[in-house]
């Protein structure tokens, strides 16, 4: 099994980051180095991720000042020495064949980078929202040319939001070599998953929601 590096940029999230920290070491597929970016949090997030450092040999945990969720990628993909690279927010979750699901399907394809649908989960409302049923269900292969032209497809499952997004992909690490995430942009994702994609070959797209992304009135998605 090939190793994947999964990247999750921590920043006071002491009440949501136990769930989302087991959700990742839960997964059907086993070799991974899960490395926690402690961005200056001023909560017991620190100490939560030194517990998990403590406890699990794949944890890595780098504590740093306080720099964006940008910087804290960067920082990750700087430890990262896995052949592949997943990031996770640190208020998200995953099922637990998350990875396997992306890993399979890269595989299965020759794909440079594997992506899922997600579903959400509103915390002020305790609601889940869905995108798809289990009959929606499709894969696609896609070269970046036409993988663009769902950029903005925002009644088509959401694919805008897709698009977007770092995670709920698993990419290629080599793709990396020369990506560097802005450091001081709110919004750090819509500035850089596009030149990703740009340097791939072959995108594999898999309609199936694979990851929960956490809706807070305070989030930069809300």
């Amino acid at each position: 099994m090939e190793k994947v590096s999964v990247i999750v940029p921590v920043y006071n999230d002491e009440k949501y980051l136990n769930q989302c920290v087991d959700s990742i070491l839960n997964q059907t597929y086993s070799n991974i180095e899960l490395i926690l970016i402690d961005d200056g949090s001023t909560d017991n997030s620190p100490k939560i991720c030194e517990e998990y450092r403590q406890k699990y040999d794949q944890v890595r945990v780098l504590h740093k000042k306080n720099g964006g969720v940008g910087s804290s990628r960067n920082a990750g993909l700087a430890m990262a020495s896995g052949d592949y690279v997943l990031f996770v927010d640190n208020d998200d979750w995953l099922p637990e064949t998350h990875i396997e699901d992306l890993y399979n399907l890269l595989k299965k394809n020759n794909a440079d980078i594997a992506v899922g649908n997600f579903n959400e989960f509103d915390e002020e409302k305790s609601a889940f929202l869905y995108w798809m049923n289990e009959n929606d269900y499709f894969e696609k292969c896609y070269s970046p040319k036409d993988w663009f032209k769902l950029e903005y497809k925002t009644a088509y499952y959401n694919m805008s939001m897709v698009f977007v997004v770092p995670w709920g992909k698993l990419y290629k690490r080599d793709l990396f070599k020369d990506i560097v995430y802005p450091i001081n942009a709110k919004v750090e994702d819509d500035l850089t998953t596009w030149k990703i994609y740009l340097l791939a070959d072959k995108i594999s797209y898999m309609n199936k929601s694979l990851y929960t992304h956490r809706i807070l009135n305070a989030s930069v998605t809300a």
